[in-house]
């Protein structure tokens, strides 16, 4: 069924297509026929009217009707179809002649505006009389259009035949070819089939072309492999978990017959089963009715030998950021080695322990110390920690009573501890094969989306390079060109910033992204003029007509953020906006100071959504459009605005349409890290050699170093460029500087590099990668710097001056 399919729908594209080129060029042709018979006809008549009018000039001034008859008589027996003619002095009739064919009241009784009009059947004109340059008279003709109407049927009768005929052979032509299209495709839905119905993961279908065909073969028997070692993994991971719930169940069957000595903390821990929880609570209890400066609760990790902070109270929150030791300790700079064997550790002066702990609390103002163990058959689980400002802090009944406190609370702790055990152990049992297999397709889509990067980012070089090139060298440009040029400039350059920030819609903002004061009205006015296609081009060829509306508020402070993730979560805003009024509406931009921030309003008047759709419209993948949508967008929206420190509001309907509140906080002053300025200094001339599989970014690469008057030479392929890199070597021309490729066949960037750095180790070698945020990350790459694709020449240029020692900046 699936081949079938695929079958007519390649044999009605080849037919559509062909239909398609047929018709527009018919109608064409139709066309330029038609007026061009009907331009040529009028033309005849105009001309015959006037060599009439000129020899019946001599009838109208002696006044004789009879002659200028005769004369109209003889222009109807030359133009064939023509029906009337009437010479017309001072606003009357003065002669006429009308055929047999013409239907009654044609003439009419006074002359009319000179030139010549067509109705449905008729053409009909007035052309003026002279006589020594006066007017003396009028001629009015008309003429059927049969001559007009019988040709044009035989042209139609003619495409019709010539339109049938092809598409007969473009049929035949389709059939053939999609035979052998399809044979791959059908071989490989038969493996399938098999594998499905058969369970049997060891079938293998054979690859029968070297094209993409032959790779989805190849990639389809990759998986079914996969697909089979995981199956053996999932048996023998089933066993192991089946032992572990065996072994769970037995300790918490231990654990239940104490689960009675927790009476004094009963009430307060009953509903909770999470360590953490009843820590908390425990702390919490403990603050109201024994106050502390400081309480918290710490887990020990035995294999490592650290204390991790498990959970603190309110007020006790505030201390760890100022002795960032208490967050989380090496067990060896505390002084708590007696909690090992189940003893508390009490320091009424913590200036008398040489522990590093000690220390850091003394210079914070705490004076005593307490530490009570969770120790429980024999292991430490944790710890308690209390401390006080004052020396000697802590009197007898409250070591006893925190001592007696921490078997209960460990007993509790351990409890949850086994029970959290426990319901993961039969959630993992439950979820191992579909972990497994989310785990492979999630690899799969990983090293999909890294191939995707790459490929996007050669594909935008040309046209990210090409327009920095022309914005640069092209001073003639218009304004309107300019301004265009820098859309195209900035549009791909962004689309290489989404690709590189896919995978983080929640990552919180590097310290070394610089937030720069920004004009959020002058974005606004860009992305709507970007965008001007999809909401108002687009539409009306569908009929459609969506209204834009701005109101941008006058004196609107500047916010500190990054321009081109702004303009992405405009642009992202504005689209789904559009999406949401398939039948047209109204789009509103606003812009306008709220109390403390600065808010962007996108609205629409579009279906609006529901509260369950509202609340999930922020999650990544959730998306209402099916095919059309990936659910990306506002996933993306949330995470620029997490990263500028603002908030998202949703407010929708069904409806009633949706607005889209972006708020941004005032910033006292931008980040102190400002991104690298584009530089117009150029280093000095050098000899670079370009190494490239692709044809359109080894132009790029040598038209813009050129530009910056380097001597350049390309290579298509790694042996070729380390071949040319040793001829000019031999010939007393080296190269200063090689820039070389990642991904190519038979020898990569890497191979490239270390093969040059071998020989010749203060060469400076740049790796130019589509993969440019995946490579940046490995500090053992063999090259001096890596640039990303698309490239650009001030990054180039800063290149070269910091790493090319005969490349000083030349002004």
């Amino acid at each position: 069924m699936i081949l079938r399919s695929l079958k007519h729908k390649l044999l009605m594209a080849a037919i559509i297509s062909s239909l398609t080129a047929l018709l527009m060029a018919a109608v064409s042709f139709y066309l330029v026929a038609y007026f061009s018979f009907r331009d040529g006809m009028q033309a005849d008549l105009s001309s015959l009217a006037q060599i009439v009018g000129n020899e019946t000039t001599a009838a109208i001034a002696y006044n004789d009707p009879l002659t200028a008859r005769e004369n109209l008589r003889d222009m109807a027996a030359q133009k064939q179809g023509m029906l009337a003619a009437c010479i017309y002095t001072n606003g009357t009739r003065f002669a006429s002649y009308t055929t047999l064919q013409a239907p009654a009241n044609i003439l009419p009784q006074h002359p009319g505006v000179e030139g010549w009009k067509y109705s449905q059947h008729l053409l009909t004109g007035f052309e003026p009389i002279w006589l020594n340059g006066q007017q003396v008279g009028t001629l009015y003709v008309c003429s059927d259009l049969r001559a007009l109407h019988a040709m044009m049927s035989r042209y139609a009768m003619i495409i019709l035949v010539f339109v049938c005929g092809s598409l007969m052979t473009a049929y035949l032509l389709a059939s053939r070819l999609q035979r052998y299209i399809l044979r791959s495709v059908s071989h490989l839905i038969h493996t399938m089939q098999g594998v499905t119905t058969a369970k049997n993961y060891s079938v293998r279908a054979v690859r029968q072309a070297d094209d993409e065909m032959g790779d989805l073969v190849e990639g389809f028997n990759e998986m079914l492999a996969q697909i089979q070692e995981r199956d053996r993994a999932l048996n023998g991971a089933n066993e192991m978990l089946e032992r572990r719930v065996a072994e769970r169940t037995a300790d918490l069957q231990q654990q239940l017959d104490r689960i009675s000595l927790l009476n004094q903390i009963t009430m307060a821990v009953a509903a909770r089963q999470h360590a953490e929880s009843i820590v908390l609570v425990v702390l919490q209890k403990l603050a109201v009715n024994l106050p502390m400066d400081f309480s918290s609760a710490y887990w020990y990790a035995e294999g490592s030998g650290r204390l991790k902070q498990m959970a603190c109270d309110v007020k006790s929150a505030e201390l760890p950021r100022h002795v960032p030791i208490l967050a989380g300790m090496e067990w060896a700079d505390s002084p708590f080695d007696p909690c090992l064997n189940g003893e508390t550790v009490y320091l009424a002066d913590v200036t008398a322990s040489p522990a590093p702990l000690a220390r850091a609390l003394a210079e914070a103002g705490n004076q005593s110390l307490l530490a009570v163990p969770l120790h429980l058959d024999g292991r430490l689980l944790g710890l308690l920690l209390f401390l006080r400002k004052e020396r000697n802090g802590f009197n007898s009944g409250d070591l006893e009573f925190l001592q007696s406190l921490s078997t209960h609370v460990a007993l509790a702790v351990r409890q949850a501890q086994l029970y959290q055990d426990l319901q993961t152990a039969y959630q993992e049992l439950h979820q191992t094969q579909q972990t497994v297999m989310q785990h492979e397709r999630l690899k799969a889509l990983g090293q999909m989306a890294s191939g995707i990067a790459h490929d996007i980012n050669n594909a935008l070089s040309p046209i990210v390079g090409f327009s920095d090139l022309l914005l640069r060298m092209e001073t003639a440009l218009s304004a309107d060109g300019r301004k265009y040029l820098s859309y195209i400039k900035t549009a791909g350059e962004d689309i290489s910033h989404i690709v590189a920030g896919l995978k983080e819609f929640y990552r919180l903002r590097h310290e070394d992204e610089a937030l720069m004061p920004l004009d959020l009205n002058g974005v606004v006015n860009q992305v709507v003029d970007m965008t001007r296609p999809k909401w108002r081009d687009l539409p009306q060829r569908r009929g459609v007509m969506i209204e834009m509306d701005k109101d941008l508020a006058q004196d609107l402070p500047m916010i500190c953020g990054i321009q081109s993730e702004v303009r992405e979560a405009l642009t992202n805003l504005l689209l789904n906006a559009v999406d949401a009024m398939p039948s047209g509406g109204s789009l509103h931009v606003r812009t306008r100071m709220g109390s403390d921030r600065v808010i962007l309003e996108v609205s629409d008047t579009g279906i609006g959504m529901d509260e369950s759709t509202r609340k999930r419209c922020l999650e990544p993948f959730f998306s209402t459009k099916g095919k059309r949508g990936t659910g990306l967008g506002l996933a993306m929206v949330y995470g620029i605005m997490e990263r500028h420190e603002g908030h998202i509001d949703v407010d929708s309907a069904p409806g009633r349409g949706t607005t889209m509140r972006l708020l941004f906080p005032l910033s006292k002053k931008p980040s102190q890290s400002a991104p690298r300025m584009e530089s117009s200094a150029k280093p000095s001339p050098l000899r670079i050699l370009c190494i490239d599989d692709e044809t359109t970014i080894r132009r790029l690469m040598q038209e813009m170093l050129q530009h910056d008057g380097h001597d350049v030479e390309t290579a298509e392929s790694g042996e070729l460029g380390i071949g040319a890199f040793e001829k000019a070597r031999s010939h007393g021309k080296p190269f200063d500087v090689v820039i070389t490729d990642l991904g190519m066949p038979h020898m990569d960037g890497r191979e490239v590099a270390q093969a040059l750095k071998k020989e010749y180790p203060d060469l400076p070698v740049f790796m130019l990668t589509g993969w440019g945020d995946f490579i940046s990350e490995d500090k053992n790459q063999p090259v001096d710097a890596v640039l990303a694709k698309p490239p650009r020449l001030s990054e180039i240029r800063h290149r070269l001056q910091e790493l090319v020692p005969n490349a000083q900046a030349k002004s």
